[in-house]
C-alpha cells in the first residue's frame, strides 16, 4: 500500500514538473514574440520619422504666416524614388508585425 502511495506521489511530482517546463517554455515563446514585434515595430518608428522629415513643409512659421506660397511641385529632400522606397518598407513592417501579431506569419 506504501509503494502504491509513493508511486502516485512521484507521479504527481513528474506532472507538476512537466506543468512548469510548458509553462517557462510558453513564456520564453512570449518573450521572443514580444521581442521580434518590438524590434520591427522600432524600425517602423523610426522610418516613419524619416518620412515624417522629408515630407515638412520647408517654409518657416514666418512665411507661412505671411502667405508664402509652398514651391510648386516640391521634392522631399530625399527624392521620390527614395520617399517611395521609404512608404513601401514602412508597409512591409507593418504588415509583417499585423500578420505577426495575428499568429499567420
Amino acid at each position: 500500500m506504501q509503494e502504491a502511495s509513493e508511486a502516485k506521489a512521484r507521479a504527481e511530482i513528474g506532472r507538476d514538473e512537466h506543468i512548469k517546463r510548458e509553462i517557462e517554455r510558453t513564456n520564453a515563446k512570449l518573450r521572443h514574440f514580444r521581442g521580434v514585434a518590438a524590434s520591427v515595430l522600432n524600425d517602423a518608428s523610426i522610418l516613419w520619422e524619416e518620412i515624417w522629415e522629408v515630407c515638412q513643409d520647408p517654409r518657416t512659421c514666418e512665411e507661412i504666416l505671411e502667405g508664402v506660397e509652398a514651391p510648386a511641385g516640391q521634392i522631399p529632400a530625399c527624392g521620390w524614388p527614395e520617399l517611395r522606397k521609404k512608404l513601401d518598407l514602412l508597409r512591409h513592417y507593418i504588415d509583417y508585425t499585423k500578420r505577426l501579431c495575428e499568429g499567420s506569419f
